[in-house]
C-alpha cells in the first residue's frame, strides 16, 4: 500500500523534472526542480489511488479518500525524505552515494522517501482511525 505510490513519487519526480523542471526547489538538493516535486506528488496520489483502491483494495487505505491521503502524506513526505538525505550527502562532502543505479544518486536514494513515508503512513492510519485497537 505504501510502497508503490512512494516509488511513484520518486520515479514522477525524477522524469517530470527532467523533463519540464525548470525552476529550482532547494539549494539543499540543486538538481530537484519544483516542477519535479509537482510530478512527484501527482504521481504519489495516482498510485495510492489506482492501487490501493481500484487495482488491490488493499488495507486499511482501500478507501477511495484513504487512498488519496495516503498519496497526498506520501507526495509529501517522500521529498522531505529525499531533501533530508541530499543535506546528509551535503554535510559529508558526498555527491553521490553510490553507483548502482545511474542518474539517481546511489541504492540510499531508493530508501530515503521509505524512511518518512513508512512511519507517515503509519500514524496517518492511526489519524483516520483504520487500524483495530
Amino acid at each position: 500500500a505504501v510502497i508503490i505510490p512512494t516509488v511513484a513519487a520518486d520515479v514522477g519526480a525524477y522524469f517530470v523534472g527532467r523533463n519540464a523542471g525548470r525552476s529550482p526547489l532547494s539549494p539543499i538538493s540543486p538538481g530537484k526542480t519544483v516542477e519535479g516535486a509537482l510530478g512527484g506528488f501527482a504521481a504519489a496520489i495516482t498510485a495510492s489511488v489506482i492501487l490501493n483502491h481500484f487495482l488491490l483494495d488493499l488495507k486499511p487505505f482501500s478507501g477511495l479518500w484513504d487512498a488519496a491521503m495516503l498519496g497526498v502524506v506520501i507526495g509529501i513526505v517522500s521529498l522531505l525524505g529525499d531533501l533530508s538525505e541530499s543535506l546528509l550527502k551535503r554535510g559529508f562532502g558526498v555527491k553521490d552515494m553510490g553507483s548502482v543505479i545511474p542518474e539517481h544518486g546511489g541504492v540510499l536514494d531508493r530508501f530515503d522517501a521509505l524512511l518518512f513515508a513508512l512511519p507517515a503512513s503509519y500514524y496517518l492510519a492511526r489519524l483516520l482511525d483504520l487500524l483495530p485497537g
